[in-house]
C-alpha cells in the first residue's frame, strides 16, 4: 500500500508523456537536430536524441515543464516556417538555431522573474478589464447612429478618432495610406523590441550586432508584427481560437455536451427501458402511483435544497472565520511607493506606451475592480436585465460604503476573495496555461504548419461558419440552462447562438479596430513588466 502513491504518479506521468509524445518529437526534430553541447563531451554525439529527454536537450524556459513543452512547440513552428526556410538556403549550420533558442530561454526566464514582481491581481482584474470595457463602449458608441447602420469604414474612422494611436495612423483607406500605416506599425514594433531587449538579453549578446539585429527582427517582425498585430487581430482567428479553447477546457474537465445523456444500458439506449417501466404499473393503480412519485420527488427536492443551503452556509462561515488569519494584501507593484510619497501621476508615451494612473494607486477592493463592469459591458447587462444591473450596483455600493464596509480593502471578505483568486487562478497557471497555449498554436498553425486552408484568409462563407461554431461553443459552455433561459429570454439554443453572434462576437468583427485593443494591451503589459520604460518616457 505504501507504493500506491508512486505508482499513481508514474501512471499519470506516462499518460502525460503519451499525450505530448508527438509534440515532443516535433520539437526534437526542429530544435534538436544537433545537440548544443556537441564537441565538448565525447558521450554526447553517440547519444541518440530520441532517447534523451527534452530537459537534457534544451534549456528550461519557465519553472513548469508542461508550459515549456507548449512554448517550445510554438517556437519550433515559428522557426520552422519563418526562419529555417531561408536560413537553410544559406548554410546547413544549425548553430544559429541553438543560439536563438538559448537567447529565447534567457528572455523567458527573465520575463518570469519580472512577472513575479508584477501585481497580477490588479493587472488581470482591474487594468486589462478597464481597457476592454473602454474598447467595448467605444465600439457601441461608434455603431450608434440615428440615420441607420454605419458602414465598417465609418466605424473605423469614428473609433480611431476616439482612440488615436501613432502605430495605427493613418486610417488605411487606400493603398498609399495602408502602406504608410504598415510602416508606422513596423516602426512601433521595432521601437518596442529595441527598448525591451536590452533589459532582457545578456550583455555579451548585446555586443554582437548581427545577432542583435536577427533577434530584433524575429521578435519585431514575426512575433509582434505578423503574430500579435497581424493574425491575432483577425476576427476569424479569434473566434476559432475561442471555440477551440472552450472545447479543449471542457474536454480536460471531462464534461459532456449539453442535451446529451449516457445510456444506462442497452434497454435505455434503444428506448425499451421506459416501455418496460410503464408496463410494470397496472392501469388501475397508475394515478396513486403518480401522486406518490410527485410527493416523493417534492420531498427529496426539498431535502436537497435544505442540505445544499446548510453546506453553503457552513462553508461560508468557516471561510469567513479562516479569513481572519489571512495576511493583508501586500502590494507587489513597485510604483506604489511613489504614490505614497506624493509623486504626481502623468500620462506618458513611448510612441504609445501608456503609463495609466491606476499603476500608482493603492490596492483597490476586489469588489470595486473593473472586471465586474467589464463583464456587464460585454454582456450588455444594463440593457438585457436593468433590474439585475441595478441590484448588483446597489449591493456593490453598500458593501463598500455601507455599515461596516464589508468589502473594503483588507477586510475579511476582501482578503478571502484575494486569497481564492491567487489559489484558483494565479497559482494554478501551470495547470490551465498549457491548454491555452496548445489551443493558440492549433489556431495559428494547424498541424504545426501553414495549412492550405489557413495560409490565406478564409472566404466569407468560411468566416460565417467559424463565427457560428464559436457562438455554439460559447452557448454550450454557459451556465445551467435555467440561467441561460433567463438571460436570453428563450430556451431555444439556436436563438441563443444568434444572439451571441450579434451582440458579443460582432464586437470583434473588425481587424483594424481589434488592433487598437491589442496594441494598448501590449503597451500596458510591457510597462508593468518593465516599469523603467515608464520613467524613460517621463524623462523624454
Amino acid at each position: 500500500m505504501a507504493q500506491s502513491g508512486p505508482r499513481l504518479a508514474t501512471r499519470a506521468q506516462s499518460r502525460v508523456s503519451s499525450r505530448d509524445e508527438a509534440t515532443i518529437a516535433y520539437i526534437k526534430k526542429i530544435l534538436c537536430s544537433r545537440p548544443p553541447t556537441a564537441g565538448t563531451d565525447p558521450d554526447v554525439p553517440t547519444r541518440k536524441i530520441e532517447d534523451s529527454s527534452l530537459e537534457e536537450l534544451l534549456p528550461p524556459l519557465t519553472s513548469s515543464n508542461e508550459v515549456d513543452i507548449q512554448l517550445y512547440a510554438l517556437i519550433a513552428v515559428i522557426l520552422s516556417n519563418f526562419v529555417q526556410t531561408w536560413y537553410n538556403r544559406i548554410t546547413p549550420d544549425q548553430q544559429f538555431v541553438s543560439e536563438i533558442v538559448q537567447i529565447i530561454a534567457h528572455c523567458t526566464r527573465g520575463l518570469e522573474q519580472r512577472l513575479r514582481k508584477v501585481d497580477l491581481e490588479g493587472l488581470l482584474l482591474d487594468e486589462v478589464p478597464d481597457l476592454l470595457a473602454t474598447h467595448v463602449r467605444a465600439i457601441k458608441t461608434c455603431r450608434a447612429s440615428r440615420t441607420g447602420s454605419p458602414t465598417a469604414r465609418e466605424v473605423q474612422l469614428r473609433y480611431h478618432a476616439l482612440n488615436p494611436h501613432v502605430a495605427l495612423e493613418p486610417l488605411p483607406l487606400d493603398d498609399d495610406t495602408a502602406h504608410r500605416q504598415s510602416e508606422n506599425e513596423t516602426a512601433w514594433c521595432l521601437l518596442l523590441v529595441n527598448r525591451v531587449l536590452p533589459l532582457l538579453l545578456p550583455p555579451e549578446d548585446l555586443q554582437n550586432p548581427c545577432l542583435d539585429v536577427l533577434v530584433s527582427e524575429v521578435f519585431a517582425e514575426l512575433i509582434f508584427r505578423n503574430g500579435i498585430c497581424g493574425k491575432a487581430c483577425e476576427p476569424w482567428l479569434i473566434w476559432d481560437g475561442v471555440a477551440k479553447l472552450l472545447r479543449s477546457l471542457r474536454s480536460v474537465k471531462g464534461t459532456l455536451p449539453k442535451n446529451s445523456s449516457v445510456p444506462l444500458n442497452r434497454l435505455d439506449e434503444y428506448g425499451l427501458l421506459a416501455a418496460s417501466r410503464a408496463s410494470e404499473d397496472p392501469l388501475p393503480h397508475g394515478r396513486p402511483r403518480r401522486r406518490f412519485d410527485a410527493l416523493s420527488h417534492t420531498f427529496w427536492f426539498t431535502m436537497q435544497c435544505v442540505i445544499t443551503a446548510w453546506v453553503l452556509l457552513r462553508a461560508c462561515f468557516i471561510a469567513l472565520m479562516q479569513a481572519g488569519t489571512l495576511p493583508a494584501r501586500s502590494s507587489r507593484n513597485p510604483s506604489k511607493s511613489k504614490a505614497s510619497e506624493g509623486v504626481p501621476v502623468t500620462t506618458n508615451t513611448i510612441s504609445g506606451l501608456v503609463e495609466t494612473p491606476s499603476a500608482t494607486k493603492a490596492k483597490r477592493p476586489i469588489v470595486d475592480m473593473h472586471i465586474w463592469g467589464c463583464i456587464s459591458e460585454v454582456l450588455s447587462l444594463d440593457q438585457r436585465m436593468p433590474w439585475l444591473s441595478g441590484i448588483l450596483s446597489l449591493v456593490q455600493r453598500l458593501s463598500l460604503q455601507g455599515p461596516g464596509q464589508l468589502c473594503q480593502t483588507n477586510s475579511r471578505l476582501d482578503r478571502l476573495m484575494s486569497s481564492t483568486i491567487h489559489q484558483r487562478l494565479l497559482a494554478a497557471a501551470p495547470d490551465w496555461l498549457p491548454p491555452v497555449l496548445q489551443a493558440a498554436r492549433s489556431a495559428l498553425f494547424p498541424d504545426n504548419v501553414l495549412a492550405a486552408g489557413r495560409a490565406q484568409p478564409p472566404s466569407s462563407d468560411e468566416v460565417v461558419e467559424i463565427k457560428r461554431e464559436c457562438a455554439r461553443a460559447i452557448v454550450e459552455a454557459m451556465m445551467p440552462d435555467v440561467v441561460g433561459a433567463a438571460f436570453f429570454a428563450t430556451k431555444d439554443h439556436d436563438l441563443m447562438r444568434e444572439d451571441v453572434e450579434a451582440q458579443v462576437l460582432d464586437l470583434l468583427a473588425d481587424a483594424y479596430v481589434n488592433k487598437h485593443l491589442v496594441v494598448l494591451a501590449v503597451e500596458l503589459i510591457v510597462v508593468r513588466l518593465f516599469p523603467e520604460l515608464g520613467s524613460i518616457a517621463a524623462g523624454r
